[in-house]
């Protein structure tokens, strides 16, 4: 059986379309925006963030620098990354599936905050980590 992590990496080079205008130099992508680099396990996160968010938000997709990040790691750090991307993807999960919600409504809210607060931490001009999803045309 597949990881949910490898499943999404063929899932993410399928959804992502190729944009070279928004490309965004390699050496910037598993930094921060202040310039910090990012451990394994944060990377991991912002990975599995952006796999959520192309599953979970209507009108984002997942940009070519979703496949670049999990690129950057190898050996056990790769085995750290992926742990953390299936822990996170498996949350988004939760959440499209409405698995703690009390109603409709709740899910609904829920979907729409995650969806926002993806945005503005991976986004064009992300928080955390900026490019890894963008809004479609």
């Amino acid at each position: 059986m597949r990881s949910p992590t490898i499943t999404f990496a063929a899932a993410a080079l399928t959804l992502a379309t190729l944009n070279p205008a928004s490309a965004t130099p390699l050496s910037t992508i598993s930094t921060t925006p202040d310039g910090k680099p990012l451990s394994p396990k944060d990377a991991g996160a912002r990975y599995g963030e952006a796999a959520g968010a192309a599953l979970v938000c209507y009108g984002l997709r997942i940009t070519p620098r979703v496949a670049d990040l999990r690129a950057r790691y190898q050996g056990d750090a790769l085995a750290e990354f992926d742990a953390q991307a299936g822990k996170i993807l498996q949350a988004w999960r939760s959440v499209q599936s409405c698995d703690q919600a009390n109603g409709p409504n709740d899910c609904k809210v829920s979907q729409q905050w995650s969806c926002r607060q993806a945005l503005r931490e991976i986004g064009p001009s992300g928080t955390a980590v900026r490019g890894l999803v963008e809004p479609k045309n």
